[in-house]
């Protein structure tokens, strides 16, 4: 066994002596940080297996990138950075999350995409003040019926899951603006899903919808539906007068092919093959994944960002589903 050379969960391979610099670069960057209380701190693709424990003297951090590394222990280091305001956890080995992390009442932007968790803690519906919720490919079975006390939430992210069905709870988050549940396994909404009446994006494609839910008829300021692949056979013309607010409805790849005669004006709604583009993409739509920190990046109000010479990849921070507003790097006072 060559013991200079170790094994990475992910499949790659870094020496003992790299993974022990590593190490202790990302500690002196921690104290470094410490000292000049940073706000923001970004030691994403670095390999991590735990985290420094001096971590937890960043009694000033607001927003915290840990994405991309190999942590697999729950980072309980985080639990006590009350301040923080951002924490991203993608790609990382996670299959529980660390007891506590509900007391992190000043946390607004929240993303474990890409960990096997399954299931998510109670404690998650402590966080008050979190407006967006990602859980891309996080294997999830369910959602818990807590979701329904993000009271701050407007974005929720959890496609590409496992998920057969939704607690009635969530028709309990009123600021609710943007829903992306493709690839789940739906086969319906549940029942008062029609109070997020501020629900301007739905996602629900690559389920198991075999009718369109009466309920979305309800909700007047839908502007976006997306349906694709599921087992949708008609559309019957009660509830397509119910859809007069949508600017988009995509229904292709289901088994409804052909427009009805009598859909004249009505080009807002797709049928066909995804080859038949012929309306704006996702990618086009203007509200994309915002952090608290946009405005003060643009301000250039954020102090300080550690990166590794890996941070150059395209991938950086964020997948799903739109853009990143913009990649991290260091910014002058």
């Amino acid at each position: 066994m060559d013991v200079n050379n170790k094994t990475l969960p992910n499949g790659g391979h870094k020496s003992f002596a790299q993974q022990i610099l590593s190490e202790k670069e990302t500690e002196s960057d921690i104290l470094r940080a410490v000292k000049n209380e940073t706000q923001a701190l970004n030691i994403s693709h670095r390999n991590l297996t735990v985290l420094p424990s001096c971590i937890a003297k960043m009694t000033c951090i607001k927003r915290l990138l840990l994405n991309n590394n190999d942590i697999l222990m729950p980072p309980t280091e985080i639990v006590n950075l009350h301040t923080l305001e951002e924490l991203t956890l993608d790609h990382n080995q996670l299959t529980v999350l660390p007891s506590g992390l509900g007391g992190l009442s000043n946390l607004r932007y929240l993303s474990l995409s890409h960990n096997k968790l399954s299931y998510l803690p109670p404690d998650i519906g402590d966080l008050k003040n979190l407006a967006q919720l990602w859980l891309v490919g996080c294997e999830l079975v369910a959602m818990p019926s807590e979701i329904g006390l993000l009271s701050s939430l407007q974005m929720l992210g959890a496609r590409d899951n496992m998920i057969s069905e939704l607690p009635t709870e969530i028709s309990q988050c009123p600021k609710l603006k943007w829903l992306n549940l493709a690839g789940n396994r739906l086969q319906d909404l549940p029942s008062h899903f029609e109070r997020l009446q501020n629900l301007i994006y739905l996602d629900i494609s690559e389920n198991r919808i075999v009718e369109i839910p009466p309920c979305l008829t309800k909700l007047q300021r839908l502007s976006t539906l997306l349906l694709r692949k599921n087992f949708i056979s008609s559309l019957p013309d009660d509830l397509l007068l119910g859809f007069s607010s949508l600017i988009k409805f995509d229904l292709r790849e289901n088994k409804m092919t052909v427009r009805p005669s009598h859909w004249k004006g009505l080009d807002f709604i797709l049928l066909g093959s995804l080859e038949d583009e012929s309306f704006m993409s996702d990618e086009d739509i203007p509200d994309g994944r915002m952090t608290p920190f946009d405005d003060a990046r643009q301000r250039n109000k954020v102090i300080y960002t550690s990166s590794s010479e890996e941070d150059d990849d395209d991938d950086d921070v964020v997948e799903d589903p739109m853009p990143s507003s913009s990649k991290l790097m260091p910014v002058n006072q």
